[in-house]
């Protein structure tokens, strides 16, 4: 079963106990790169918490890793420790981070792993692509929904439907949450019942108002909408004070066999027309990207955002380049195409 969500705090210190009483051993690899020209020299020094773990260290083994650029491929091993599992233990783990994928990073191990008696994983985790898997079955999962509340278990080969997998987001408050087609524009107006939630992408033809509880959510960092014709994007958006990153797309195709007959709305038929002033409200955001829209103009508003890196504003209806652009000459990358990319 997929682990949703990233479990933390609470969440996260319950299931390093239950994993510790149930499993037999677990691990962690040593991710960084060896040392001397041709890579076979292990890093001098062991991480940290391989130190204070080593009481509890049971084996090492070898993993081959490498990788390839324009000029060298390099294979390599990465060293993985195994230590026996214990409250000792647990309680060093959790000082090194509050949440399952905390484990990345500067001076940190990756890959927490827990194995069961016979060697085979139960808690299985690849930091770096953010896979997280608990080898149970779906009664299993039934059956740890109290004790494990905050880890979000989900079959991704039988996927919920948008209201199940809803529900068990708020059950868990989740700190992701994505919803996919029928269903899901009616579910929208009820995503203030999970505060939590940092993460939010919405994809439904049928989605045409954002309302604005959605941009009340007091932890929301990251907003992407696939749409078929959005009206607009409302000016209760200023409050979002701690979004990142908002990713809008119109034109979105609902389930072809559902509606054979639905064709995608042209430029001059999308709603969107404007960007509310209040968008410049957004001190936090750092990537900005609106997709086939009917937007006529910017608002001088946009040149307040200061820590944007990324504006991509693709097939809309503006004449000219605006002249607020020059204003985001501090990001990065900016995009901007009347007719582009669709």
């Amino acid at each position: 079963m997929y682990i949703y969500n990233n479990p933390s705090g609470e969440a996260y210190d319950r299931l390093i106990d239950y994993a510790m009483e149930v499993c037999e051993t677990f691990s962690l690899m040593d991710t960084r790169l060896p040392e001397g020209a041709d890579y076979d020299f292990a890093p001098y020094f062991p991480l940290r918490i391989v130190e204070e773990l080593k009481p509890y260290q049971v084996a090492e083994k070898w993993v081959q890793s490498g990788f390839s650029s324009a000029t060298e491929s390099v294979s390599y091993d990465n060293p993985v420790y195994v230590w026996k599992c214990c409250r000792e233990a647990a309680e060093i783990l959790k000082t090194y981070t509050d949440h399952l994928q905390g484990w990345m990073g500067k001076g940190m191990a990756e890959d927490l792993c827990f194995q069961k008696e016979d060697g085979k994983d139960w808690l299985w985790t690849v930091t770096h692509e953010s896979y997280r898997e608990l080898r149970v079955t779906q009664d299993e999962a039934e059956a740890l929904m109290e004790p494990l509340r905050g880890v979000m278990l989900v079959d991704i080969k039988n996927p919920p439907s948008p209201e199940e997998l809803f529900e068990l987001a708020k059950y868990h408050q989740s700190d992701r949450l994505a919803l996919q087609g029928v269903g899901t524009a009616k579910l929208v107006e009820r995503l203030p019942e999970i505060p939590s939630l940092r993460s939010v992408e919405l994809f439904d033809a049928h989605l045409d108002i954002l309302p604005d509880g959605l941009f009340a959510l007091p932890n929301l960092e990251e907003l992407t909408v696939y749409a078929g014709n959005l009206s607009a994007i409302p000016a209760a958006i200023g409050q979002a004070v701690k979004l990142r990153a908002l990713h809008v797309v119109n034109a979105c195709h609902p389930d072809p066999h559902s509606e054979p007959e639905w064709s995608a709305p042209s430029k001059e038929q999308l709603r969107m027309k404007t960007l509310p002033p209040e968008i410049g409200k957004l001190e936090s955001l750092e990537s900005l990207n609106i997709e086939y829209s009917g937007l006529t103009e910017l608002p001088e508003e946009l040149g307040n955002l200061r820590q944007l890196k990324y504006l991509s504003l693709t097939h809309h209806l503006i004449e000219g380049q605006p002249l607020i652009l020059k204003k985001l000459r501090h990001a990065r990358n900016i995009t901007f195409k009347r007719d582009g990319f669709f």
